[in-house]
């Protein structure tokens, strides 16, 4: 067991498959001894290896820290105890270069690339491997061949079809009906281009780029390198598998650890995800209806990269477009999360907002226009729960202002206004700072 900023910390490994590797019991065994009162596990989102992850549990328990000694909260947090359970699942194929501010880059050689999609082939069955196969027999001539692109695109519908991501309503639309054609017709027209310096962790599905670019066309030129199809090709098939993966890396590991803790202990859990590490989080709770039931006491979802209607019951007639019912909504009928559930948003979280391009442009949306409130295709880190009757929409404070936050409501705190010229949440990874953790502190003081 570690300490870092006053707080016991374990790390919890998760292999791909979703299997619990190790530190629960260290983590249980720790709660249990010590009679600690509340625990937090927390899970990063995609494209973080163990440095990057470690950074943000670090940070984040730096900044809580502050937060939860304030006076206007030390009353309702006395007597507190605290473990951290710093949940470590494989967001990459490959490590990646890094820029110094934690944001994985995507201005790759061909060279690389393959070596990307041959990485891959560890991570699937024998026939969905031969998906790949297929895609590394085109790739070389993917830059220049329209051929081969088609190819390229027939083979990875046949592997999201063969993957069955289930929980995601808007992909499964998206992919169902499409054609090779319309794959590439997203990948190489209309695509937009996306980074923030310190965005922490890349694009999901879109190639990243340094000093805040955005650029919509085909292809585009960095130091007299183009980004152009197999780049966005390679970016968008590792994030549908990584999509895939935390599901598993919630539904069945995270809960795991959940159950090990209960096992013996009545402490409070909360629960924290960034980005994917958001619908991790999200199947644990999902995870947790399964017999014997148990519940959380709260859920917090940084920037979160799943569907804004995810935890919808369905069309109310408040959105303005029609969806199904979200596959995570069973988490707020049979109340999973005894207290509130926090989500941050933020119209800065470009990587959020365009991780959805791809499908509106399959479904033969707007891909320019695409992933804001009024869209079909749509991320809660930019837009925040949306069309659910338990959801209020409030201001992402800063630090030592008071909130009101109420057991069965889920509270969308929008950073995207500034302060001194700064918004709130000004990226994908802006979530460490203390107008984040001030949140925290007061929904844990919830419980």
């Amino acid at each position: 067991m570690e300490t870092m900023h006053g707080f016991d910390f374990q790390p919890i490994e998760i292999d791909r498959d979703g299997t619990l590797q190790s530190g629960a019991d260290e983590l249980a065994a720790h709660v249990r001894d010590q009679h600690v009162s509340d625990v937090v596990l927390i899970c990063h989102g995609f494209r973080n290896d163990a440095n990057d992850a470690r950074r943000l549990y670090t940070r984040f328990m730096e900044t809580f820290a502050q937060n939860s000694a304030n006076p206007s909260l030390a009353s309702r947090l006395a007597g507190r105890t605290y473990a951290f359970g710093g949940v470590f699942w494989p967001s990459m194929i490959l490590p990646e270069p890094n820029d110094g501010d934690g944001s994985a880059q995507s201005i790759d050689t061909t060279a690389e690339e393959r070596a990307r999609l041959e990485a891959m082939k560890a991570n699937l069955d024998e026939a969905s491997a031969q998906k790949l196969d297929k895609m590394l027999a085109h790739v070389d001539r993917a830059a220049d061949d329209d051929n081969a692109r088609q190819e390229m695109a027939s083979a990875l519908l046949d592997l999201v079809r063969d993957l069955d991501i289930e929980d995601s309503n808007e992909m499964r639309a998206a992919f169902a009906s499409a054609t090779p054609e319309q794959v590439c017709t997203a990948l190489m027209a209309d695509m937009v281009v996306v980074s923030a310096p310190g965005s922490g962790g890349g694009a999901p599905g879109i190639p990243q780029l340094p000093g805040g670019t955005v650029q919509i066309g085909g292809s585009l030129s960095i130091g007299g390198r183009v980004l152009g199809f197999v780049p966005k090709f390679v970016n968008l098939t590792t994030f549908l598998l990584m999509f895939h993966r935390c599901g598993d890396v919630g539904e069945k590991g995270i809960s795991e650890v959940v159950r090990r803790i209960r096992t013996g202990a009545t402490t409070r859990i909360h629960l924290v995800g960034h980005s994917l590490g958001g619908r991790a989080v999200t199947a644990c709770a999902k995870g947790l209806l399964t017999a014997p039931s148990m519940q959380v006491e709260t859920m917090m979802l940084l920037e979160a990269a799943y569907s804004h209607f995810g935890l919808s019951a369905g069309a109310t007639g408040t959105s303005p477009v029609s969806h199904p019912r979200g596959h995570f909504r069973d988490v707020i009928d049979k109340k999973v999360v005894k207290g509130p559930i926090v989500a941050t948003h933020s119209e800065h979280d470009a990587v959020v907002q365009f991780a959805y391009t791809p499908m509106a442009a399959l479904s033969l949306n707007n891909a320019r226009a695409i992933g804001d409130e009024n869209s079909p295709f749509g991320g809660i880190g930019r837009n925040g729960v949306l069309d659910t009757t338990e959801a209020e929409r409030l201001d992402l404070n800063e630090a030592g202002a008071a909130y009101v936050f109420s057991a069965g409501r889920i509270h969308n705190l929008n950073g995207s206004r500034a302060i001194n010229g700064v918004p709130l949440i000004a990226s994908h990874g802006d979530v460490t700072s203390p107008s984040i953790t001030w949140a925290f502190a007061s929904l844990v003081a919830t419980s």
